[in-house]
């Protein structure tokens, strides 16, 4: 087989199952008569395609049509509607199975078919699979690859591991790379079947798994394996990527499935580099066949492989330690590396220690550049500690942990923002995504006024700012009139106060608070906010020069 063929397609005869959905075996002639079909709709066009499809098979369907019409094709990450439409996948040029997204979308539909054969398809090898990384930001961006890339990729994983002898069941997404790779390529490339459905819950896993079965998994499922289940059949392997598994999640998981899980360390952009299975605290990573390792200056990992196209080696953001036996160790990223108060802080630093209190089962460190650059911290509570959260209240008990990291950081590694949450959030690979981090400490985006310059010191600081139109305090107040409610005012004030000093308005003690002065859209307006003491925020609103607002609100100081 070369880098570029898909003659594993043609080695199935047209009544071979390719796709199961539960009890409906899908044949392969079923899914190139949908293909056929989608074909037609395709040859007149050039631009590209998106396809997002949930049923692998239909997914299947519309891949093989789109790329034999010559059509680039991009897929979506998930099918939120208003991301969709921020990429530009919308009307026919979305192919999907999923109905609602858009009336003018190409609906994919595979069953089966009896009695007409579809005639064979030839793929054109120029076209381009793209998929949609998040970066650090969260902002879409596409990662292009050819055919040749994936292929490969799929190709090195079939002869590393073998064909799979049972269903290959996976947690995660066909529309990301690991999941196209493992769950589709693989078994197709060993003239298996596919299992049509994604299974979220570890419940469904266990239900769908058989004689020789897979699992297809990630650190976020591995990690939260509930205890209790019965297993009947051991996986012959179970496979991890998206991130390095904790080694107590890698040890529950042979504990309860007999099997250590194979890691497959990599990213959109460089396909799979190494893989290792944890059968000790620590274990190296071997890089994968055909696989080049190095590293720069920094101590970045560095690869090159036909997986990631070109001849250059392409830096990723992990520092490593090689080793003489050709395998290395993995340890921070480079790039949670940031500025805080002028300052070099390591977040996986800071989540090290957060985690190394009792009180803290989980925790993600994360720079705010829309509060000032603080540090926040979004943190799961020990079940033991959640009666002391509930007692002190968040703020308090967030002065309690700042107590304890006091010991072992420097006070701007302290987290000065804390969000509490039941789990930290994950996207369907369970990446855990910077955008996501930060919207957990962004009640709303036009809460606060645009701020046009700023001065702070340890006492006073002094805010310029401009009372943009769509704040939403003037929505509705009044409608004929808006103006900038006293509620506003002091929202403002304190939010500004716990950004730059981690003050927090406890809103149950005011004093000498006058509105003098309305404030409507458009005004600029210098915020004054002065520390009175530990316990005492006094604000001062000028307008024109002239005292448009002023008052003290208690509060607690971190």
């Amino acid at each position: 087989m070369t880098m570029s063929d898909w003659s594993f397609l043609d080695a199935y005869a047209a009544s071979d199952p390719m796709v199961r959905r539960g009890q409906k075996i899908l044949s392969a002639n079923d899914v190139r008569l949908e293909a056929v079909r989608l074909k037609a709709l395709l040859v007149h066009g050039d631009d590209p395609v998106f396809l997002y499809c949930e049923d692998s098979g239909n997914f299947l369907a519309g891949l093989i049509a789109a790329l034999s019409a010559g059509r680039d094709v991009l897929l979506p990450g998930h099918a939120a509607p208003g991301f969709l439409v921020e990429i530009g996948a919308t009307g026919p040029l979305l192919l999907t199975d999923q109905t609602g997204l858009d009336a003018g979308a190409t609906i994919i539909s595979v069953e089966p078919q009896h009695g007409v054969v579809a005639p064979s398809l030839e793929i054109d090898t120029g076209a381009t699979i793209g998929f949609f990384t998040s970066g650090s930001t969260g902002a879409p961006k596409t990662c292009i690859k050819s055919q040749a890339q994936i292929l490969s990729e799929a190709a090195a994983q079939l002869v590393l591991w073998g064909a799979p002898c049972g269903p290959v069941i996976g947690t995660v997404s066909h529309q990301h790379i690991y999941g196209l790779l493992f769950r589709v390529f693989w078994p197709l490339m060993a003239r298996a079947s596919v299992e049509a459905m994604r299974q979220d819950m570890w419940e469904d896993v266990i239900f769908h798994a058989r004689e020789g079965c897979v699992f297809v998994s990630s650190p976020a499922h591995l990690s939260r394996i509930p205890d209790g289940l019965s297993l009947v059949h051991r996986p012959a392997h179970i496979f991890s990527s998206g991130g390095p598994l904790a080694f107590a999640a890698s040890r529950d998981a042979f504990i309860k499935f007999g099997q250590v899980p194979i890691e497959v360390l990599g990213s959109t952009e460089t396909g799979g580099v190494a893989w290792r299975q944890q059968h000790g605290e620590g274990e190296h990573w071997t890089p994968l066949p055909q696989v080049e390792i190095s590293s720069d200056e920094n101590g970045a990992l560095a690869v090159r492989s036909p997986f990631a196209g070109g001849d250059d080696f392409v830096v990723m953001g992990d520092q490593v330690t090689r080793h003489e036996d050709g395998r290395f160790s993995l340890h921070a990223r480079l790039d949670r590396i940031v500025k805080i108060e002028g300052k070099r802080v390591s977040l996986p630093r800071v989540e090290e220690a957060l985690k190394g209190l009792a009180a803290i089962t989980d925790a993600v460190a994360i720079d705010l550049p829309e509060r000032n650059g603080a540090l926040g911290a979004v943190v799961v509570v020990a079940p033991e500690a959640t009666a002391e959260l509930s007692a002190l209240g968040a703020f308090r008990f967030s002065r309690v942990l700042r107590r304890h990291l006091s010991a072992r950081l420097e006070p701007m590694e302290l987290p000065r923002l804390w969000r509490f949450v039941e789990r930290v959030p994950e996207n369907a690979q369970g990446k855990r995504l910077a955008a996501d981090m930060r919207a957990l400490f962004s009640d709303s985006s036009n809460d606060v006024p645009r701020i046009l310059e700023r001065n702070i010191s340890e006492m006073v600081a002094e805010f310029s700012l401009e009372l943009n139109p769509d704040l939403r305090w003037f929505a509705g107040h009044f409608p004929e009139q808006p103006i900038l409610p006293g509620v506003a005012q002091l929202h403002i004030a304190s939010v500004l106060a716990e950004e730059v000093w981690g003050f927090v308005a406890t809103g149950s003690d005011m004093a000498r608070v006058k509105f003098r002065h309305v404030m409507q859209p458009g005004a600029k307006v210098l915020l004054t906010l002065t520390r009175n003491g530990d316990e005492r925020l006094d604000f001062r609103y000028l307008m024109n020069g002239e005292v448009a607002a002023s008052g003290a609100i208690k509060g607690i100081e971190a």
